[in-house]
C-alpha cells in the first residue's frame, strides 16, 4: 500500500501533536510568576560583612570572591507571560526580568526567564519553580554588583 506524501505528514502531524507533551501546551496560558529580585554591592575587604537583609543566602554569598556585602535594591512583583518588570540600580543602568513561560519537558516545573542588564548583557535561563539564581553582574565603584533573580508561579486572581 503507497501513501502520498501529504498523507504521510498528516499522519505524522497529527501523531506529534498527540505526543506533544501537555506541559508545552498548558504552556501557552501560565499562572503569573512571581519575581524578586535584588541588586547586591559586593566588595573585597579585611572583614566579612553581609547586610541582615541578605541573611538567607549568606552561605552562597561567601562563597564568591568578596567579602563584604550589601543590599541595594529589592523588587518583588507579579509578571504575566511575555512581560517584562524593569529595575533602575546604579551606574545610569536597568535590569529587566521577562517571564518566557513553563516548561515541565525535563519532569519538573520550570520558569523559562529573560534578564537583560541595560546597556550590557542579556541572559535566558530556566530556573525551578520557587528556586533562585545569583550572577556576579557589572562593576560598581570599588567592587560589582550581584543580581539574585528567585521566580514561583502566583495562582492566577479569580
Amino acid at each position: 500500500m503507497t501513501r502520498s506524501l501529504p498523507g504521510v505528514l498528516a499522519l505524522w502531524l497529527a501523531a506529534w501533536t498527540a505526543a506533544w507533551p501537555a506541559t508545552v501546551r498548558a504552556a501557552a496560558k501560565p499562572d503569573n510568576a512571581r519575581i524578586s529580585i535584588r541588586i547586591i554591592y559586593a566588595v573585597k575587604a579585611e572583614v566579612h560583612s553581609v547586610d541582615p537583609a541578605l541573611k538567607d543566602i549568606e552561605g552562597e554569598l561567601l562563597e564568591l570572591p568578596f567579602s563584604k556585602f550589601r543590599l541595594l535594591d529589592r523588587l518583588e512583583t507579579d509578571v504575566q507571560l511575555n512581560s517584562t518588570v524593569e529595575l533602575q540600580f546604579p551606574g545610569d543602568r536597568t535590569i529587566a526580568v521577562t517571564f518566557r513561560g513553563i516548561d515541565t519537558s525535563m519532569g519538573k516545573k520550570m520558569l523559562s526567564l529573560e534578564v537583560a542588564i541595560k546597556p550590557a548583557a542579556k541572559i535566558s535561563f530556566r530556573i525551578a519553580e520557587g528556586g533562585r539564581t545569583m550572577f556576579i553582574g557589572p562593576s560598581h565603584l570599588e567592587g560589582k554588583l550581584i543580581v539574585d533573580v528567585s521566580a514561583r508561579l502566583e495562582e492566577k486572581s479569580k
